[in-house]
This record gives structure tokens, C-alpha cells and sequence, in this order.
């Protein structure tokens, strides 16, 4: 009996040392592989953020990870509107083919899908985003313009471009209840801001975001506001904020925001 207990303590003992060995093997390869990193495409973030570069450029970034530009004018009207940064989109909107809208397309990074102004009331999906652009006249009747209608879960993001007359029934029904309105400010049409800013109210724009203006009072763009005067026309009682950029969230209260260019930061 002596015997078999001292050969069968040593078997007992390299059992349970192979055991250990093995769960710790196991235990280290789920820990390398919790620390992989993730790629590109699966990075996300915690909100909706909304960047502002200048004329009718925005940086959009999804809580998906998508990254959506708007309207690129490039570094060639750097000197009019705000420095244009080094950006990288998965996704590119073009609401019209005028240069100060498009000069910028070739500098931007990362081989962005583009969505051209021909591609209207088509429905693209990048990543989880929504997009949808549909026709209207551009302002001063100088040919076609495309409203952009982003949609993301819950959240629903209108860029205007660059028109002043969005009066289709068809239309006001697809903008309305926005949480966030990209608006055209630049009164080159026949159209006051005032007016504007009236309509975006009544259809329940909750935030919204003035793009297409003078940038400096020392560089006046085809006889457009400056941020100064386009504020003087909002509706009486506007909440107005000025921030780097914008955090969308349903809880978010009306208000008329600035956003600096992202070019201009220091």
C-alpha cells in the first residue's frame, strides 16, 4: 500500500502542475486578445460631433466611426474663408459644383465615397449612416443645389448648402423636426436670414448652425455678413452659444450656434 501511494503521488502531483499551466495558457491568450487593437473601421466614439472648417465645409464625425465631410474648398480659398486642415473622411457630400465647394475634394484623405449632386433622392448608407440628397434651386436661380438629410439612429442632420428657398411641401416634410439644420446665411438670394432663421423655427429645427458667410470683416466674400450681423437677425429671446465644435444629444436645448474654424485654433 506504502508502494502505490509514493508512485501515485507523483502522478498527482504532475497532473495538477499541467493543469495550471494550461489554464494560465488559456487565461494569457484571452488577455492578448481583449488587448488587440481594433481597426480603423470598428473605432467609435461616445457622440455625434459636428466640426466646422469654413464656407460650407463641416467635419462630421458618427458615434459609428464614420466621418463625413461636407463641401470641401481646399487650401486654393484657404485665404478667404479659414486654413482647410489635413482631413480624412470615409464619406464626401457635394451640395453643388462651384469651386468654393469643390476645389478641396482631391486633399482629402482616406478615399472617401463621394455623393454628387446628380445622385439625388438616392439613399446611401456609409457605415450606419443614412444620406439622402434632394434638389432645389441654388440662390440668385445660378443652377441647381442639393439639401443634404444625414440620419443617424435617432438624430437627424439637414444641410442646407447653399440654398434660401426650401418651400416644397415635399421637402419642409423631410427637414422638419431636425435636431441639428446646417443653414445657408450668405442673403446672396432673395431671401433674408430673418426669414430663414423664422422658417427653421416653425419647423422644429432644434439647433441651428449658420454656414456660408463672410468669415472676417477684413475679407467681405461676394458682399456676404459677417457672424455679427447674421446674429442681429435672429428671432427675439435666441439663445446663441459659441463653441469649438458641437456635441449632438436629444437633450440639447434651442439654440443658434457658432462654431469657430477648425483651421483657425491654435
Amino acid at each position: 500500500m506504502k508502494l502505490k501511494i509514493k508512485i501515485l503521488l507523483p502522478l498527482l502531483t504532475l497532473t495538477l502542475l499541467c493543469g495550471g499551466m494550461t489554464s494560465c495558457s488559456t487565461s494569457n491568450k484571452k488577455a492578448s486578445d481583449s488587448a488587440a487593437p481594433k481597426t480603423q473601421k470598428e473605432s467609435k466614439v461616445d457622440s455625434l460631433k459636428i466640426k466646422y472648417v469654413g464656407n460650407s465645409c463641416f467635419y462630421i464625425a458618427f458615434p459609428d466611426g464614420t466621418r463625413l465631410i461636407s463641401d470641401p474648398y481646399g487650401s486654393a480659398y484657404a485665404s478667404t474663408f479659414a486654413p482647410f486642415p489635413s482631413l480624412e473622411a470615409d464619406v464626401m457630400t457635394i451640395s453643388h459644383t462651384h469651386e468654393d465647394h469643390t476645389s478641396g475634394i482631391n486633399e482629402v484623405k482616406g478615399n472617401p465615397k463621394v455623393i454628387n449632386p446628380e445622385d439625388i433622392d438616392k439613399t446611401f448608407k456609409v457605415g450606419s449612416v443614412e444620406i439622402t440628397g434632394y434638389k432645389t434651386e441654388h440662390v440668385a436661380s445660378m443652377g441647381d443645389n442639393t439639401v443634404f438629410v444625414m440620419k443617424f439612429g435617432d438624430f437627424k442632420i439637414v444641410n442646407m448648402g447653399e440654398t434660401d428657398n426650401m418651400d416644397s411641401p415635399q421637402l419642409i416634410e423631410k427637414i422638419k423636426d431636425a435636431d441639428v439644420v446646417l443653414a445657408y446665411a450668405g442673403e446672396y438670394g432673395t431671401i433674408k436670414n430673418k426669414t430663414t432663421f423664422e422658417f427653421l423655427n416653425k419647423i422644429n429645427a432644434k439647433v441651428i448652425i449658420p454656414e456660408h458667410y463672410s468669415m472676417s470683416s477684413d475679407n467681405i466674400f461676394y458682399n456676404e455678413p459677417t457672424i455679427d450681423q447674421i446674429i442681429k437677425e435672429l428671432p427675439e429671446g435666441t439663445t446663441v452659444s459659441k463653441l469649438d465644435d458641437l456635441t449632438v444629444s436629444k437633450d440639447m436645448k434651442k439654440q443658434f450656434v457658432v462654431l469657430s474654424a477648425m483651421g483657425n485654433k491654435k
